[in-house]
C-alpha cells in the first residue's frame, strides 16, 4: 500500500530512500549468503512440497502445490492484516504493543541472521556476541520505529523488511515465488480498491507507527519492502545476477510510475507494478541469456 498525504506528490530522492535502502541491503544480505553458500531451510508457511526449480514449467504449473503455498500465505496475510487492523482502531493500546513484540522478535532475528552470515564469512568469533548484539539492535530499531518520525523511521524499517524479505527470498520454493508474486500483486490491488485497507483513511494509516513509513508526502507499507526485497533475493538465488539487476532497476522503476499515479488517487496498490515489471524484465533477461 502506498498512500499520499496530500495530492502534490512529490518524486524526491528522499521518498526514494526507504525501497531503495532496502533493495541495497537485499543484495548484500543474499550476495553474502551465496557467497559462504548459507542454506535457508523452506519456509514454514510454505510446507507444500512442489517440483524442483529444473521441472518444466507445464509440469510444475499443473501440481496444486505452489497453488496451495500462495493460499496459505495469502490466507495468513489477510488474518493478520485484519487481526491488526481492528486492533489499531479499537484497541490502540494493544495494538501498539503487540507491534512492539513484532518488530523486536523480527529485528532480533534479522540481526542474528546477519551476524550468522558475517561471522562464517570472516570471523567465527563474531558468534560469541550474537544474543548481546542481537537484543541491542532489536530493542534499538523497536525504539525508534514507534517513536521516531519520517526519515528517521525508513531507516529501520527497511532494514528489518530487507532482512525477512531476503531470508524468505532465498528460501522459498521456485515455482511457490512465481505464483506467490502474481498471487500477492492482485491481493494487494484488491486490498486497496474494494477489500479491508480501501476503508483506511490517511490519519488511520499514519497512525499504524510500526507497520507503516511515512516519508515527506508518503505513507508505505512495511509489506512493500518486504516484498520488494524477496523478490530481488530469489531473483537472484534462481535466476543470478543479470536477471536480479533488470528486477531491481524495474522496482525502482515502477515504484516511481506508483508514485505519479497518486497525484491522482490518494491511495495505491504498491506492489502489483514493481513486482510485475520486476519478473516479467527478470524472466525476460533470463531467456536471452
Amino acid at each position: 500500500m502506498s498512500e499520499a498525504i496530500d495530492r502534490e506528490v512529490r518524486v524526491t530522492a528522499r521518498a526514494f530512500l526507504p525501497v531503495g535502502l532496502s533493495l541495497v541491503l537485499s543484495w548484500f544480505l543474499t550476495l553474502l549468503s551465496r557467497s559462504i553458500e548459507m542454506s535457508y531451510p523452506t519456509p514454514i508457511i510454505t510446507p507444500i512440497e512442489e517440483p524442483e526449480p529444473t521441472a518444466p514449467p507445464t509440469e510444475a504449473f499443473s501440481t496444486p502445490a505452489p497453488y496451495l503455498n500462495m493460499i496459505i500465505v495469502l490466507g495468513l496475510i489477510t488474518v493478520s492484516s485484519l487481526v491488526m487492523l481492528h486492533l489499531a482502531r479499537r484497541r490502540k493500546n494493544l495494538f501498539k504493543i503487540l507491534t512492539g513484540i513484532l518488530i523486536w522478535l523480527i529485528s532480533f532475528g534479522v540481526t542474528v541472521i546477519y551476524l550468522i552470515n558475517i561471522a562464517m564469512a570472516f570471523d567465527w568469533t563474531l558468534l560469541r556476541f550474537w544474543l548481546p548484539a542481537g537484543a541491542l539492535t532489536a530493542s534499538l530499531i523497536t525504539y525508534i520505529m514507534l517513536k521516531g518520525e519520517g526519515l528517521i523511521a525508513s531507516i529501520p524499517a527497511a532494514y528489518i523488511a530487507s532482512g525477512a524479505g531476503a531470508t524468505i527470498g532465498m528460501s522459498i520454493s521456485y515455482w511457490t515465488f512465481i505464483v506467490l508474486l502474481l498471487g500477492i500483486s492482485a491481493y494487494d490491488a484488491f486490498a486497496v480498491y474494494k477489500g479491508h485497507l480501501s476503508t483506511l483513511s490517511k490519519e488511520e494509516a499514519i497512525s499504524l507507527k510500526g507497520l507503516t513509513v511515512e516519508v515527506d508526502d508518503l505513507v508505505i507499507g512495511l509489506g512493500d519492502l518486504f516484498f520488494y526485497s524477496l523478490t530481488v533475493s530469489a531473483i537472484l538465488q534462481y535466476m543470478g545476477v543479470a536477471p536480479a539487476i533488470a528486477a531491481t532497476i524495474s522496482i525502482l522503476v515502477g515504484y516511481s510510475i506508483t508514485l505519479l499515479l497518486l497525484r491522482k488517487r490518494r491511495m495505491l496498490p504498491g506492489l502489483p507494478v514493481p513486482l510485475l515489471l520486476a519478473m516479467a524484465s527478470a524472466l525476460a533477461v533470463n531467456l536471452l541469456r
